[in-house]
């Protein structure tokens, strides 16, 4: 077995720096204070055993009966605890499926939902904080999609405004949630949307991954129906915490994945243009090698500005709408999509303008056209 600090054996030099470890650790202080208060229960029921037994019957049941309470009240709070504890761990396995959807808007879209499942509410609504409205994105009712559809288009109609003493302005403010456990008649909440949801009691947590309050959850029980409590409040709140920063990761990858898409299109762009250009290059190349020269019948230069005939000789009708067509800059793609033909159709007859024409590149090949187009004017 190692040698441990305390042992005759001389400690490892990497833990030089720390305290030495004591025979008799003390415990965490909650354990500690705990283990106490048990102690001194023990200790008074020791106590009042003697006393009890020659007291008044009735004394002696009102002892009995605290002591049962007190026992209840332990089971009760440990209970509590349990409760607590299977709340964080479906908090946590909601969100886990909810970091898998493909997309930031098909979280939002399912956020609602998740969170009814997660902390057990009936109904729970996402709003996105839009300057000073309230926007909502998505709702959810147990069991009824149709009364959701209805509550979330009447909640885009009628937005709720972050004025000075709504509670949610209060939680912008303070980046807190809340628990609202008397909705109607309350000063500080959104009256129309109160009474459109028919809401009594209602729990509200903001949605702030980088600190700044981006939206909110609101939630509530009103088809048990029951009070929210702080229980209802901490389970949203850490339910939102989590979803927050799920959603702006989600964000983060839309927007790459979007910037890769808009890199690939400009690359293929690129590799077209340039090969589009090494293709006319090779092929003036051969005629040159070959000597085939003399089929270059018209010449930018010599081209007469006021006569088009030139090029109705030169070229067939097909060619004269591709050669339009390069004029105005278009690619090979965009040519073989206008002209309903392939792309592989619209470089041949690109090669065969360029060599009639007797066009080093396309740019000459469309300033012929250019000067045609003048001459006729």
């Amino acid at each position: 077995m190692p040698a441990v600090r305390g042992d005759a054996a001389s400690p490892h030099p990497l833990a030089d720096d720390l305290p030495p470890w004591p025979d008799d650790p003390p415990a965490a202080a909650t354990t500690a204070a705990r283990a106490a208060l048990e102690d001194e229960a023990a200790e008074l029921e020791a106590r009042l055993a003697p006393l009890v037994e020659d007291a008044d019957p009735e004394l002696r049941g009102a002892i009995d009966a605290l002591l049962q309470l007190q026992e209840r009240r332990e089971r009760a709070a440990d209970r509590h605890l349990r409760d607590r504890l299977q709340i964080l761990t479906r908090v946590n396995a909601e969100l886990t499926t909810l970091r898998q959807l493909p997309s930031a808007e098909a979280m939002i879209a399912a956020a609602p939902r998740t969170a009814c499942v997660a902390c057990g509410f009936d109904r729970a609504v996402l709003y996105r904080v839009r300057g000073q409205e309230l926007y909502a994105e998505a709702f959810h009712v147990e069991g009824d999609p149709a009364a959701a559809e209805r509550l979330l288009r009447y909640s885009r109609e009628h937005p709720a405004m972050l004025v000075t003493e709504a509670l949610e302005t209060e939680m912008v403010r303070r980046r807190r949630p809340m628990a609202v456990e008397q909705a109607v008649g309350n000063p500080r909440v959104f009256a129309d949307l109160a009474a459109a949801y028919d809401t009594h009691s209602y729990v509200a947590a903001p949605i702030m991954p980088e600190g700044r309050v981006i939206g909110f959850l609101h939630a509530d029980h009103r088809l048990k129906p029951r009070r929210v409590d702080e229980f209802d409040r901490d389970a949203l709140w850490a339910f939102a915490e989590g979803f927050g920063h799920a959603v702006e990761r989600a964000r983060l990858v839309d927007r790459l994945r979007d910037q890769g898409r808009e890199l690939r299109h400009l690359l293929r762009r690129t590799e077209a243009v340039v090969a589009e250009y090494l293709d006319a290059e090779v092929e003036l190349g051969s005629e040159a090698s070959s000597g085939t020269g003399a089929t270059r019948m018209v010449t930018a230069a010599l081209l007469p500005e006021s006569d088009e005939s030139a090029l109705a000789d030169t070229l067939s009708k097909r060619e004269r709408e591709v050669l339009a067509l390069l004029g105005a800059g278009a690619s090979n793609a965009h040519i073989a999509a206008r002209l309903i033909i392939t792309e592989e159709t619209a470089k041949s007859h690109v090669k065969r303008i360029l060599r009639k024409l007797g066009a080093a590149n396309r740019l000459e090949a469309a300033t012929i056209w250019l000067k045609a187009q003048q001459g006729r004017g």
